[in-house]
């Protein structure tokens, strides 16, 4: 099933994206919710599509970067991880200067 949702969203049609530099964080740890509601094995499935997904949207466009974090959960990475998210703000300020 999940498969089929990742391939239904690949095929979507979309325009094409801008030549921005995009950044894209992705946290691969759980949050307390995720683990009360989904077994270890579905959420390691969850987490392999979406840095799947993840790692597409990044390549979509020239100036994109794909990051993982594995220590943060779905719902707090601001709150988590707030040095890797002031780290992409400030990469992409610097990359946008350019």
């Amino acid at each position: 099933m999940a498969a089929a949702a990742s391939a239904s969203i690949t095929a979507r049609a979309r325009p094409d994206l801008p030549d921005v530099p995009l950044i894209v964080l992705t946290v691969l740890g759980y949050d307390a919710t995720q683990a009360q509601l989904w077994s270890e094995e579905a959420l390691r499935e969850i987490n392999s599509i979406k840095a799947t997904l993840h790692k597409r949207l990044a390549a979509s466009v020239p100036r994109g970067e794909h990051r993982t974090l594995d220590d943060a959960g779905h719902g707090w990475l601001h709150e988590e991880q707030p040095e890797s998210v002031l780290q992409a703000i400030t990469d992409l300020l610097r990359t946008a200067a350019v």
